[in-house]
């Protein structure tokens, strides 16, 4: 080693991890900013919450061995957000959306930070009981719910940092996917290898300057928010029928994702599947109490297998909850690693998505690779991975596999499409092709606009996240019952957190409105109209008439003081310059988001 709710259609109500305490936990949670969505989840993770005095949830029973822990929202200063649109403007949500377009911030039309904050409410609570099952005298948990939102937002924070005009507004020819078939299907093409991409719209006629101009957009999209591509690909698709084009793909490593109507998956609940496991030989050794002031996983070891976005996040998480990741990556490294822009010897959206982490380079393709591997797994409480589906068992190290070398291990795994399977799903899973299929493309737009898919990532840092509530979950069941568990969550189960119904309704404050400069997200509210001075009939351009004579900035203080909740919409390079926001990050080699839990 070198050391460096409802199930999907058609699809049965996903196996969920067993509760870790069937008697329930006791805590207490002032609501705040976290948002109500929080309560929906933690009843999903059973401990359901129910209204107590001042303002307080009682989270399951005072029966838990476990005791009470008491979980509240951290102040936020200078920001409310306290509403989904208001949070999307605060945390630059609007602004990387709008890059898609390039015309200006946009909303995004499902509760995204709504999720991302009812997530790390989840992840904290459990994270708590956890500690305290393993001895921790800890009492308390608050959750920030703007580092929440930030947080699976670093990579774009980190590459903002050090290349600023990455997400400057520019004008480029071309425009971004979907492509609109000859029979009018809205697709995706998606695929992971340069040579698949050529050869694919080599097939279509597209020359080969092109192809390689349109590679650079497609590949550096997640790092980036954009992906204009020229006009001769959209072309290329609009003559052939979404049969020629599936056709086509067929053995060439491309994926024609249609894009799925809203309403194909309904809206789902607890976004991960498991298999429970008795191991032979009893109880987990005792890993011993945490040391006074420690996080709640000090003692555990994460073996930890990932590329991309999705499994890293998940790794980062657990970092940040105190456990030791040590990131197996290739013998040459991670390609990542080489990404512009580079500081300091490696990409920065890299060192923000691995920070903490413990790197081992090997060839587990090998035996001598594997074997290195399964000695790490041996002494390891997790092993995570997100590898596409059928590659563990292939090197023989699935979840079996695993337990005979270590029967107390939780094996985790972030994919694509769990729990679904079978030929029909799209060959290749990424953000992109998962919101395509899930039918957000849809859900997230207005009913009237185009459907498209978010050029910024939404479901592979959402994947990380919930993988790394699947692991909590799985630890605190071990914990407690002495039985472990094969998790797996996925890029579509995510996205079903997502899913609403209906669609968003068009409406003249859907989207941020331009002011003299910049631009101001509104709660359409009596009140709002009545401060502006507008009727209850106004439409956009009368709103967008009555905010020109003041700035963003200004108008938010002005309207905030009235009464009027607004936010200034901030982009992703103001986040380290607003007292709002960043005293959410910290500097170490590159800015990153601090951890949204504090434990006490």
């Amino acid at each position: 080693m070198e050391l460096g709710a409802c199930p999907c259609a058609g699809i049965p109500e996903p196996v969920r991890v067993p509760r870790a305490l069937p008697e329930g936990g006791g805590c207490c949670m002032g609501v705040g900013a976290l948002g109500g969505r929080a309560k929906c989840h933690l009843a999903e993770l059973g401990f359901p919450p129910v209204s107590a005095e001042n303002g307080l949830w009682r989270v399951g029973s005072v029966r838990s061995r476990l005791g009470n822990v008491t979980v509240r929202s951290a102040d936020t200063p200078g920001a409310d957000v306290t509403t989904e649109e208001l949070a999307q403007a605060v945390c630059a949500v609007m602004s990387l959306y709008g890059l898609r377009e390039g015309n200006g911030p946009r909303r995004v039309g499902v509760d995204y930070t709504s999720v991302l904050r009812a997530v790390s409410v989840g992840q904290g609570l459990l994270a708590a009981l956890l500690a305290r099952a393993r001895g921790h005298a800890l009492g308390a948990v608050t959750v920030d719910p703007v580092s929440a939102v930030l947080l699976p937002h670093g990579h774009y924070l980190a590459v903002a940092e050090a290349a600023p005009d990455v997400f400057r507004p520019r004008a480029g020819q071309g425009r971004p996917p979907p492509f609109r078939t000859l029979d009018g299907q809205w697709v995706e093409i998606e695929t992971l290898r340069a040579d698949a991409w050529g050869s694919w719209w080599r097939h279509l006629g597209v020359d080969g300057v092109t192809i390689g101009h349109a590679w650079r957009e497609h590949a550096a999209r997640q790092w980036t928010g954009r992906n204009r591509v020229p006009e001769a690909l959209h072309a290329a698709v609009a003559v052939r029928s979404l049969a020629e084009l599936e056709a086509a793909a067929e053995d060439r490593g491309v994926a024609v994702t249609r894009l799925q109507p809203h309403g194909r998956h309904r809206p789902g609940a607890l976004p991960w599947t498991s298999t429970a496991h008795q191991p032979p030989h009893g109880p987990p050794p005792v890993s011993g109490s945490p040391a006074p002031g420690s996080l709640p996983l000090s003692g555990v070891t994460v073996v930890e297998c990932t590329r991309f976005l999705q499994g890293p996040y998940a790794g980062l998480v657990l970092a940040l909850l105190g456990a030791r990741v040590v990131l197996v990556e290739l013998p040459g490294g991670d390609p990542a690693r080489g990404i512009e822009p580079v500081v300091n010897g490696c990409f920065a959206g890299f060192r923000s998505l691995h920070r903490g982490k413990h790197p081992v380079r090997l060839d587990i393709t090998s035996a001598p690779g594997r074997r290195s591997l399964l000695e790490l797994v041996s002494g390891a409480d997790v092993f995570l991975q997100n590898w596409p589906a059928g590659r563990a068992e292939r090197l023989g190290l699935a979840p079996g596999a695993l337990w005979r070398v270590n029967p107390h291990l939780i094996c985790a795994q972030a994919s694509g499409w769990a729990p679904l399977r079978g030929p029909r799903l799209p060959t290749v899973a990424t953000d992109f092709s998962a919101q395509a299929h899930a039918g957000l493309a849809y859900a997230q737009r207005p009913v009237g606009e185009a459907p498209a898919c978010s050029t910024t990532t939404m479901l592979d840092a959402l994947g990380g996240m919930v993988c790394a509530e699947a692991v909590l979950a799985a630890l605190l069941h071990r914990e407690t019952t002495g039985r472990t568990a094969a998790v797996e969550t996925s890029l579509l189960s995510s996205a079903r957190l997502l899913l609403s119904d209906p669609r968003p309704s068009p409406a003249p404050l859907f989207h941020p409105l331009p002011a003299a400069r910049g631009h101001l997200a509104l709660s359409d509210t009596p009140r709002t109209r009545a401060v502006l001075g507008v009727s209850s009939h106004a439409g956009r351009r009368e709103l967008v008439r009555a905010l020109a004579d003041d700035s963003a900035a200004g108008w938010e203080h002005r309207l905030n003081s009235l009464g009027a909740a607004c936010a200034r919409v901030r982009g992703i390079g103001d986040i380290a310059d607003d007292p709002a926001t960043s005293r959410c990050l910290q500097h170490d080699q590159g800015v990153r988001v601090a951890a949204p839990w504090e434990f006490s």
